[in-house]
């Protein structure tokens, strides 16, 4: 059970007409949950602050007014009932993130939390195919298994930069790590652009390996499980970043996602180096700007590392 979910839950869904309650009093921002004058579920900041930019999207219109107490008020309301789900994460996430947060830091802190969550009220399927989940619990696992342990907490989660779009998945200490989840049995490894193996410095492709499992083994993994194991070892401020990096990985809890089972097989690290098998930027013929290739695993075990 979630507390605050469900806390959020009965505020949004009690009021069937205008009506607003604050959250909790002992929250430093003046948070008010309930349904405004159109019938819609809707997040309320009140501040003694300047209005800043802010956008909505297809499914959530926000939008600025003034009090009559010379406070502004910044209000979030849902269009599409049927993401009424996503919603209250989306509370839960301003609520939780705030926590430690100024009325001086105005309403900065919000909007940010907001430009991270625009993408998930653009569609109600599940945001991430089953491919991409296999590649972010490799990434997980890795960070979990690996980093962690050798760079510390805060220095692992910033270097987790391929969320970010990155060409690498890590950046770290002047080494850097890409990392790729593959099927038990599967013989090669896809590289998907020319930038993700390339770089002046060595670096190690990281192969995480899983085979099909099921929900009656202790050892399963899933998505949601692998991300709630990585959580308990945060920190409060830790896992508000941790949390940010997963919606920008296209990642929020839905239990759907727990259909997807698999059993962790092993982690092998490859030194990326000279005459590593890879293809780079400078060899590509005159005219292509894009390629992606798959390297046969077989090709790689001279440049395998003991870890």
């Amino acid at each position: 059970m979630n507390s605050i979910i469900d806390k959020i839950r009965a505020l949004l869904e009690g009021p069937e007409t205008e009506s607003y309650s604050r959250y909790d009093g002992q929250h430093p921002l003046d948070i008010f949950l309930g349904v405004d004058n159109s019938g819609r579920k809707s997040l309320v900041i009140t501040l003694s602050a300047e209005k800043e930019r802010v956008v909505s999207s297809k499914t959530i219109t926000v939008e600025f007014f003034n009090r009559n107490d010379g406070r502004l008020s910044l209000k979030f309301s849902l269009e599409d009932d049927s993401l009424k789900e996503i919603f209250y994460k989306f509370c839960e996430d301003v609520i939780e993130s705030t926590k430690n947060t100024t009325q001086e830091s105005g309403f900065s802190p919000i909007i940010r939390r907001w430009n991270t969550w625009i993408d998930f009220f653009t569609k109600s399927s599940l945001p991430l195919s089953e491919s991409e989940v296999l590649g972010l619990i490799g990434e997980l696992k890795f960070i979990k298994s690996y980093m962690f342990d050798t760079y510390g907490v805060d220095k692992a989660l910033d270097s987790f930069i391929g969320v970010d779009k990155a060409h690498k998945d890590f950046e770290v200490n002047n080494t850097w790590y890409e990392v790729k989840a593959i099927h038990h049995g599967v013989r090669s490894v896809k590289i998907s652009s020319i930038e993700q193996l390339d770089s002046e410095l060595e670096g190690s492709l990281v192969v995480v390996t899983l085979d099909q499992g099921t929900h009656n083994s202790e050892d399963c993994i899933t998505l949601n499980k692998l991300v709630l194991e990585v959580k308990a070892m945060l920190g409060e401020n830790q896992a508000v970043t941790f949390d940010e990096k997963m919606r920008k990985a296209g990642y929020i809890y839905d239990e759907r996602y727990d259909e997807y089972v698999y059993m962790f097989v092993k982690m092998d690290f490859y030194s990326v180096r000279e005459n590593f098998p890879r293809i780079s930027i400078n060899e590509l013929p005159i005219g292509v700007t894009k390629a992606s290739y798959e390297i046969d695993i077989s090709s790689m075990q001279q440049f395998k590392e003991d870890r």
